[in-house]
């Protein structure tokens, strides 16, 4: 027989109660547990983070900011990283998308951090492209935000190239200044080369880890590996926000690090049109993997006349005329004329030289094809050669070879 337990009647309504407190404090606790496990961090949580700095800055603190931020949680630094340790804003312009500060956050401090594989980029309105940052200054309305006034406008003992740290917003009406903050936590403007001013980075945490499979931010000078015919070519970004023939902002363009010799593909026997080129479909052909890259209209709109030489490239060498054609889309390509003229500073360096190296030539890479048709007797096309020059040759020339360029998806 089993035993019964017999309890006074108001013991027994405290022994309900306090398991009733249990079972509720219990459901509390993992219903507090769960809001804490969907909210990572809270405003005003701090975090610690290595990064590839030295001088004291090995290791920096983070604070929380905003826990719902472009989808993420936004961390700013807690202190100034100094002039010597980084970069001026810029030399003289104060356009953030293309400022000094922008580069080194992005193309360098980013890829030091310890949580690097979990930032999220972000769209900045300030930039005017359609490169998203993974780290960034905060903007002047940000560091005004009274909800964020605590932390961002807190005061430090300055030291020297950190008396002041920049926002990404340029002040209106000029074309050389910027909004930074003092030490004593007041806003103020300077030109952007001022050597006093420090960074204060802030960057986006994603809500869960970010795949670091899925897509890519590309940077003027990032590599890409791609095979053509079964050989691999490097390919370098010589522009992350690229505009093509049709003025869409396509993505990143990448241009051959090398040149593939004429003996693999003339122009064309007989024609100097784009679209129906031999040299257009064996680029077609040829391409292996087309994963990442975008379609970017390659149109060839115009006939030119004219050269330049001298290793040097300039618009008012060359007259053109409007020609009738159909739109071309395509994965692989060759530069325009006028693309040319636009990355005039790459044309003669290869392999990822800063000074032109294109001088010496083989028997069949004595230049490279544009795409572009000269005017005359429909069997001339533009080429980039060896001597410096940028002119018409003859399409079934096989001593000219190609450098493919093509548009990375940019995320």
């Amino acid at each position: 027989m089993r035993p019964v337990i017999r309890m006074k009647r108001k013991h027994a309504l405290a022994a309900v109660f306090l398991t009733c407190s249990a079972v509720s404090f219990l459901l509390g606790f993992s219903a507090h547990a769960e809001t804490r496990e969907a909210d990572r961090y809270r405003k005003g949580d701090g975090l610690q983070v290595e990064t590839g700095l030295s001088d004291g800055f090995e290791t920096m603190g983070f604070t929380c900011l905003d826990s719902d931020y472009q989808g993420g949680y936004l961390f700013v630094a807690d202190e100034v990283i100094p002039y010597a340790l980084s970069v001026r804003y810029g030399l003289a312009d104060n356009d953030y998308g293309t400022s000094d500060v922008r580069t080194w956050l992005n193309q360098y401090f980013a890829d030091t951090l310890s949580v690097t594989e979990e930032l999220t980029a972000v769209n900045l309105p300030e930039t005017g492209d359609s490169v998203s940052d993974k780290v960034f200054c905060l903007s002047i309305d940000e560091v005004k935000n009274p909800v964020y006034k605590e932390i961002v406008r807190k005061v430090w003992t300055p030291r020297r190239g950190m008396r002041y740290y920049w926002t990404r917003s340029k002040r209106e009406n000029t074309t050389n200044q910027a909004y930074l903050v003092q030490y004593n936590g007041h806003i103020a403007s300077s030109r952007v080369s001022l050597t006093e001013a420090g960074i204060r980075p802030a960057f986006v945490l994603g809500r869960e880890k970010a795949d670091t499979g899925q897509g890519k931010i590309w940077y003027e000078g990032d590599t890409q590996e791609r095979m053509i015919h079964g050989k691999s070519y490097t390919f370098r970004c010589v522009d992350p926000n690229y505009c093509d023939a049709g003025m869409n902002r396509a993505g990143a363009l990448f241009l051959c690090d090398s040149i593939i010799g004429g003996d693999e593909s003339v122009f064309d026997e007989n024609h100097n049109g784009w679209e129906a080129s031999d040299l257009r479909g064996w680029l077609k052909e040829g391409l292996a993997d087309s994963e990442g890259i975008a379609r970017a209209e390659t149109t060839a709109g115009y006939t030119y006349a004219g050269k330049s030489s001298d290793y040097m490239i300039s618009e008012r060498k060359f007259t053109k005329r409007r020609q009738p054609g159909n739109k071309t889309e395509d994965m692989l390509f060759c530069l325009s004329l006028e693309e040319a003229i636009r990355y005039g500073k790459y044309l003669w360096k290869l392999d990822g030289s800063e000074t032109d190296n294109f001088n010496l030539a083989g028997s069949h890479v004595m230049g490279y094809w544009l795409r572009t048709p000269a005017a005359r007797d429909g069997k001339l096309c533009y080429a980039v050669t060896y001597d410096g020059r940028v002119a018409p040759e003859q399409v079934d020339n096989d001593r000219i070879g190609n450098r493919p360029a093509f548009v990375a998806v940019q995320e």
